[in-house]
């Protein structure tokens, strides 16, 4: 009697959508990627302690690690989701190394470098014309080439963005600097 209630709890575990004897509470793979997150937003979170004092004629009544700090916390606080995200996925009958073992594409690798760089030359180019240049250069690298479209919209977002800074916001982009 009790070796055919042990088959059929292993049944019935088998069946379940949530296959719990399969289903790890925590994804390994997806953890390691939690700690280099956590720790590179501790590390930019350090980073943030550090930010010069602005003096009371040019204060915004936002403290200048105000937004960074937000963005770490944010982001820190969706990496803890992370290493559970599979569970979810289970549910929905899907796997989350499924794709896991196709590599990196070329692209990807272009697209930070790109990145990198035009963060690099933003004190130079001013926060507006570095989101122009983001807005125009990564679709045309990820291979859109309607103009009518991708100009308009590497005008417009970014003064959208600047105007809701700068009006909204009363935060103040970079300018341009001419040498």
């Amino acid at each position: 009697m009790s070796e055919r209630r042990e088959t059929s709890r292993a049944d019935a575990n088998e069946r379940s959508p949530f296959r719990l004897s399969r289903l790890p509470v925590i994804n390994l793979t997806d953890l390691w990627l939690c700690l280099i997150i956590l720790a590179a937003c501790i590390g930019l979170y350090v980073a943030t302690m550090n930010f010069e004092k602005v003096s009371d004629m040019f204060a915004q009544d936002v403290p200048p690690e105000f937004f960074p700090r937000l963005l770490l916390w944010t982001i820190g606080i969706l990496a803890l989701l992370l290493p559970f995200e599979h569970i979810h996925l289970r549910r929905r009958n899907e796997d989350i190394d499924e794709h896991r073992t196709v590599s990196i594409k070329p692209i990807s690798f272009v697209t930070v470098v790109l990145l990198a760089l035009v963060v690099a030359s933003m004190k130079f180019l001013g926060t507006w014309l570095a989101m122009t240049l983001v807005c125009l250069a990564l679709p045309l690298l990820w291979g859109e080439r309607r103009l009518i479209v991708l100009v308009p919209y590497a005008v417009v977002f970014p003064g959208l963005v600047a105007l809701l800074f700068a009006g909204v916001l009363k935060v103040h982009l970079e300018p341009f600097q001419l040498w």
